[in-house]
């Protein structure tokens, strides 16, 4: 018996306390993937990569340096079903890019601009990447 009003009174907590966490606004963050991509600009030096790489080094994830032709060999691929987009696009317009992947349930966007404002860098975007339930976005950092 007193097996049974223990379960009971567990199940009446756990019920209770959801129910103030959904009242209350709570809602479960699902684990994302974020990309921030910085272009840099034609006359970057490697002085100017540096600063950048170190700079998304102290970002949490994974930094990876995107050449030109790898640039060119990635916009072939995702636009490989319009061949008249890809026909007249050669290496010498496209740019070269470090992109940082981070997963987590909230992106922090402090070091954002700082990065932005550095010598070399042409642009800079964060996008939150979609998942199979939620639709992806760029994120104003």
């Amino acid at each position: 018996m007193m097996l049974v009003v223990a379960a009971a009174a567990l199940f009446a907590g756990a019920a209770a306390s959801s129910t103030v966490m959904l009242v209350s606004g709570w809602r479960y963050a699902p684990v994302r993937s974020f990309e921030v991509t910085v272009e840099l600009a034609d006359s970057a030096t490697e002085e100017h990569k540096a600063a950048v790489r170190s700079e998304l080094d102290d970002v949490p994830g994974e930094v990876v340096f995107e050449s030109r032709e790898e640039a060119l060999t990635r916009f072939r691929k995702e636009w490989k079903d319009d061949p008249e987009r890809v026909a007249g696009v050669q290496v010498e317009s496209m740019s070269e890019s470090f992109r940082l992947t981070s997963e987590g349930r909230e992106f922090d966007c402090a070091p954002i601009p700082r990065i932005r404002e550095l010598p070399g860098v042409e642009r800079l975007w964060v996008v939150m990447q979609p998942t199979a339930s939620r639709p992806g976005a760029e994120i104003g950092c």
